[in-house]
């Protein structure tokens, strides 16, 4: 990877607002609530939990309805808060093709659902049955209700669409993600890995988060004797402790739809399913098998998880020897289907750390100099990029590189808050912003096509900057797209601070016409 060193002074002047420093996003469902504040003195264990009757039907409780306990030991509700399902605003993703922003994060999604198209085990057949129930499915999602579009199909999960309720977007992404042919040795794809890298792509959102994970189950067990294959429990346990701190709930959905198979393929189908009711119970989910109303299941999901209730305690005997704690809520005077994160590991992760920043660190500089600076690496940088074709008569820019065939040369230009990035080096009224900018390029199976990270030094006017609200940093740098489908992953990060924010896009390259 080449690292490249740019020096400039641009300070650019917008009216988007920007996140000041110490300024939490509100949490899905809650934008009219306080974020929660947590204390790191002990364990702070937090449950959500879905309530619904036989029938399906959303049921309203209070607090004193619910009873807590920690393997069989009854426990003291530490904090409960309602949410109800709520409309979200958001600006339909195609009104600026060529620009891309994580501004969802000032204002994220009441709901917060993403469907996984996972490839790598669903066969061409069920894929061509699981595209038409799901122009079925976004044909009837309602008005304000936001859903990102992933998909798996090689080494890779990459993101289609961003969280939009344009129906036009959703089928569009859907339809890249199938039907496709499955890719020679997409079957050794890890689940966990899946999972893991879809964490990565939802830490920054706030509030609990639902994966509905369109799958043919777990490609662990298609070896040729399944029985062998032993799965790695500090592996699992690893993924469920990441999953738990970012609250992600699994939905895993058997895109097989009603499956009749006999002997060892039916051995197969059972454990594949078996690891799905784990994985959702494991997480505050839950599975759909044996069923083909595979749009009615993403409906039903999408049409109950924004009403849940929160419930955290503090449990007073752990005692860090990584041993599994079994979660049970239960209601006082009520028998209804509760869906809900069903333990946790007393190995000491996930320790819950407090909304507000109320602290500093101390960064190491170059020389061995020391600089106290905010301890705010948990607040994502908001920004957006704009990614256009390069002028062929443009002034070179970082990461100018020769074109190989068929390529076409893009820049991509950042806009960052200037109060989201910690100005070090201040001589007189000028202080150096440093920040890192990356570009990681995927092709439509995903594969990596194109990794490129780079360094910007950028002088800023500390006192005009902290004088207008919406003052911005811009900078640019060049990259060159592959004819056809690319899909860009772009971080940037305070090489200071260590506050990092990251965007997606897509981007359609055409056959050059030179």
């Amino acid at each position: 990877m080449r690292v490249l060193v740019a020096a400039g002074v641009w300070l650019l002047i917008g009216s988007t607002p920007v996140l000041a420093w110490g300024q939490t996003p509100s949490a899905p469902g809650s934008s009219n609530q306080a974020p929660y504040t947590l204390q790191v003195n002990s364990r702070v264990v937090l449950t959500d939990v879905t309530v619904t009757d036989k029938q399906g039907n959303l049921i309203g409780l209070t607090e004193n309805d619910f009873r807590l306990l920690d393997n069989g030991k009854p426990q003291k509700l530490a904090s409960f808060e309602e949410h109800r399902q709520q409309a979200s605003q958001l600006t339909e993703a195609s009104a600026t093709p060529d620009r891309f922003s994580n501004d969802y994060l000032r204002h994220p999604p009441a709901q917060v659902n993403a469907l996984l198209f996972d490839t790598t085990t669903i066969g061409i057949v069920d894929q061509v049955c699981l595209f038409q129930q799901m122009k079925q499915f976004v044909n009837n999602l309602p008005a304000g209700e936001p859903a990102a579009v992933f998909t798996r199909a090689g080494s890779v999960t990459i993101e289609l669409a961003s969280f939009t309720d344009d129906h036009a977007t959703l089928l569009a992404a859907i339809r890249k993600a199938i039907p496709r042919l499955q890719q020679p040795g997409a079957w050794m794809a890890s689940d966990l890995d899946t999972l893991q890298q879809i964490a990565g792509y939802m830490y920054q959102i706030p509030g609990r988060k639902n994966l509905l994970w369109f799958t043919s189950g777990s490609n662990m067990l298609l070896g040729p004797d399944p029985m062998s294959v032993t799965m790695d429990p500090g592996a699992r346990r690893a993924i469920y402790d990441l999953l738990e701190s970012e609250r992600i709930a699994i939905y895993p959905i058997d895109a097989r739809g009603l499956t009749v198979v006999f002997g060892r393929a039916a051995m197969v189908t059972a454990m594949q399913q078996m690891q799905m009711r784990q994985d959702a119970a494991a997480t505050g989910g839950a599975a759909y098998v044996n069923t083909n109303g595979l749009a009615l299941a993403a409906q039903h999901i999408l049409a109950t998880d924004g009403n849940y209730y929160t419930l955290s305690y503090t449990p007073n005997d752990l005692k860090s020897n990584s041993k599994w704690h079994r979660v049970e809520v239960k209601l006082v005077n009520a028998h209804y289907d509760l869906s809900y994160r069903h333990g946790y590991f007393d190995d000491g992760s996930n320790r819950p750390q407090t909304a507000k920043i109320t602290r500093t660190r101390t960064a190491l500089r170059a020389g061995g100099n020391k600089l106290e600076v905010p301890d705010d690496r948990s607040e994502p940088i908001v920004f957006s990029v704009r990614i256009a074709p390069a002028s062929p008569v443009a002034t070179p820019l970082p990461g100018d590189s020769p074109q190989k065939k068929g390529e076409t040369r893009y820049v991509v230009e950042y806009d960052v808050p200037a109060k989201d990035v910690y100005a070090a080096n201040i001589q007189g009224n000028v202080g150096t912003d440093e920040l890192g900018a990356a570009v990681f390029v995927y092709d439509r199976n995903g594969e990596l096509v194109s990794p490129k990270a780079l360094k910007f030094a950028l002088g800023v006017d500390q006192q005009k900057a902290r004088s207008l609200p919406s003052a911005k940093l811009n900078f640019a740098q060049t990259v060159n797209l592959p004819q056809g489908s690319n899909y860009l992953y772009l971080g940037v990060w305070d090489m200071t601070t260590g506050r990092i924010g990251t965007v997606n896009a897509v981007v359609d390259v055409k056959k050059p016409t030179r």
